[in-house]
């Protein structure tokens, strides 16, 4: 798998902003970051995410500052019960932006249906184990799976672009992700497989290895340039089964001028290149460091224009 550096100058803009909208989740996933937020382990004490007004201001305000790509996610997003309503406005306020979620499909498929109608273009359907022993080991229940399955069977029959997410941990998930890659060979749909950031000695190579392991050579490497993120690298076998990698890595892309003086810099492996909207309304430039946020909850209350323009002024600060 090829390397080397991967220049952002003259997009080091973000236009890419992943939302969280909720903590909550069923699931009980080892290697879950919620994008950096620290997360209580016990379910209920999870944070709901901000107010729809205040979301709905933030994205108003980050659809003025350029951005153009949109993620929803979690926890379980759509155990959000306004996330349609969230995403019927930022449709309104941002006809061409591209919206998307992320989900395990633990919640019912009414609520997936319900987005989509708001205007939802696509989804990600990360795959917390695709037998029952790996689901179970993620704190999934058998109605879980069979719940999960069904928002599954939706997505296929949706007719739009389909991801499905796999975080591999290690050898003991090569049986379960052997069944999947050979399922998704068979329905022509993408995996993308994560390595898992929760362990210090995962990479792309532990990725790619495991991949080989699995499936053999594969026959096609290309890289795919994403014009809002970092660009992935895209594997192809004989059968037609398509594999998305991530690797490369924002800590060797340094797009942020505290990048080259961060003492987290060594083990950054994040994948992509974004901003996110944090639990408490605040906008985050890196998973690492939560001491790198522009508070916007108190900012929405003097006007969507106020907002935008401290937005504008942080990301400004914050660029080399």
């Amino acid at each position: 798998m090829n390397g080397g550096r991967i220049d952002l100058q003259g997009r080091r803009r973000p236009t890419y902003l992943r939302v969280l909208v909720t903590g909550r989740c069923p699931m009980q996933c080892a290697y879950c970051h919620a994008e950096g937020e620290a997360l209580p382990r016990a379910p209920g004490q999870r944070p709901r995410g901000p107010g729809s007004d205040v979301i709905g201001g933030c994205l108003e305000a980050a659809v003025r500052t350029g951005i153009r790509k949109f993620k929803f996610l979690g926890g379980e997003p759509l155990l959000r019960p306004d996330l349609p309503g969230i995403v019927e406005g930022l449709r309104r306020a941002a006809p061409e932006a591209d919206l998307s979620l992320i989900t395990g499909g633990v919640a019912p498929v009414e609520n997936l249906e319900r987005v989509f109608a708001a205007g939802l273009d696509r989804a990600n359907l990360t795959i917390h184990g695709w037998g029952a022993e790996a689901f179970h080991r993620r704190g999934g229940t058998e109605d879980l799976r069979r719940l999960r399955d069904r928002n599954l069977e939706f997505l296929r029959r949706n007719g739009r672009p389909l991801k499905l997410n796999y975080v591999y941990s290690g050898p003991q998930d090569d049986e379960d992700l052997r069944s999947l890659l050979d399922v998704a060979s068979r329905w022509g749909v993408l995996v993308n497989v994560l390595d898992d950031l929760s362990d210090p000695c995962a990479s792309a190579m532990t990725v790619s290895r495991a991949l080989r392991r699995i499936r053999g050579e594969y026959l096609v490497e290309e890289v795919d340039p994403d014009p809002d993120s970092l660009p992935t690298m895209h594997l192809e076998w004989e059968d037609g089964l398509r594999v998305e990698v991530k690797q490369a890595r924002l800590g060797e892309v340094a797009p942020w001028k505290w990048c080259p003086e961060c003492p987290k810099r060594e083990r950054c492996r994040e994948g992509i290149f974004a901003l996110r909207l944090g639990f408490r309304g605040d906008l985050r430039l890196c998973m690492d460091r939560p001491d790198l946020t522009l508070p916007l909850e108190p900012l929405i209350s003097r006007g969507i224009d106020a907002a935008a323009a401290a937005w504008n002024r942080f990301i400004d600060r914050s660029l080399p």
